[in-house]
């Protein structure tokens, strides 16, 4: 049988019932501290970006500007300490960049352009920059996006051929800015320039897809051939001369041909490509100059920077007289498995 427990003073001491008043006061303390912390968390400063996190290839769109707005962005570690990179900034091809430097979430750099030195600053958030490009007396914002993989479908579909050319009229085409194509002419089975023209760009876009055509460079002067409208593959009167980013077949300023195979001018030449994601091959009057290579990002005077959107096929009519002919797409549908 188990006998009754007494209870000492000792054990009283710790069976004490619970103060009302002290609990409420403990109470209130912890929410006034959670209520102070919410309030000073806008003031706290946030964590830099990592260094890395600018590394990579970035797809820009210029703010408040007319016209032209799309540039490209190469950033990348080096084998030293420092940092590298290359900018294609509206106009012309990849141009190293001079005087980079990452300190916590700024990026800068300098990049001349058209006689003038532009002072490049930006800033890293949420996955995505945002800078400004600034010379003694102008300022360009602008806002930067990861490019995307593009990778290639695993099934394509060949759709049948379509001529974006009839031979007779200017249907299907427009200025790059939207406006009709009073500076370009359909004759003979011919499309053509005047002098300085503007680019001429297809009503209908395409995102895979085979194109051949024949062009024939009639002065001096050069021409290209705009694939979803971004990337450029160069015609120029270059024959016999060294390959280059800027030779006849290149994807201007990233990719240059394997051989040079460009005719003189007042001569008919063909050029037959292929795109499928980011990868391209070029024919350039039936030898084979570029295989399979993948272009790193839209080249000079694209018509935007949205890679993952299908885009025309854009001729550029702005730095010589060029025709045209027997223009033929075929499109490459991404089939399910």
């Amino acid at each position: 049988m188990t006998t009754p427990r007494q209870t000492s003073s000792l054990d009283k001491t710790y069976v004490r019932e619970p103060d009302p008043a002290k609990n409420l006061l403990l109470l209130f303390s912890v929410v006034f501290l959670l209520l102070l912390l919410t309030a000073l968390a806008p003031f706290t400063p946030s964590a830099y970006a990592d260094e890395s996190d600018f590394i990579g290839h970035w797809n820009l769109t210029l703010l408040d500007v007319n016209g032209y707005a799309s540039a490209w962005l190469e950033i990348t570690p080096a084998v030293s300490t420092n940092t590298s990179g290359r900018l294609v900034w509206i106009f012309g091809g990849a141009e190293p960049l001079e005087d980079i430097s990452i300190a916590e979430d700024v990026l800068t750099f300098s990049h001349p352009f058209m006689g003038k030195r532009l002072r490049f600053t930006a800033q890293y958030a949420n996955g995505a920059l945002s800078g400004t490009a600034t010379d003694h007396d102008s300022t360009i914002r602008w806002i930067g996006a990861r490019a995307p993989d593009l990778r290639a479908p695993a099934l394509l579909r060949q759709e049948n051929p379509v001529a974006l050319f009839t031979g007779h009229t200017l249907s299907g085409w427009t200025l790059r800015n939207g406006s009709p194509p009073s500076c370009w002419h359909a004759e003979a089975g011919i499309l053509f320039n005047d002098r300085s023209c503007a680019d001429l760009k297809s009503n209908g876009d395409f995102m895979n897809f085979r194109l051949a055509l024949e062009f024939r460079l009639d002065d001096e002067g050069g021409s290209g051939v705009y694939l979803r409208g971004r990337y450029e593959v160069q015609i120029a009167n270059d024959e016999n001369r060294q390959p280059s980013t800027r030779s006849t077949g290149a994807i201007f300023g990233h990719l240059a041909p394997n051989v040079s195979a460009g005719k003189k001018p007042g001569e008919w030449q063909t050029l037959e490509i292929t795109l499928i994601g980011r990868a391209v091959t070029v024919w350039l009057n039936h030898r084979l100059v570029i295989v399979s290579e993948q272009i790193p990002g839209p080249t000079g005077a694209a018509l935007d920077s949205d890679e993952e959107r299908p885009g025309p096929i854009m001729l550029q009519g702005d730095h010589g007289r060029v025709s045209f002919r027997n223009i033929v797409i075929t499109p490459l549908l991404e089939d399910a498995p």
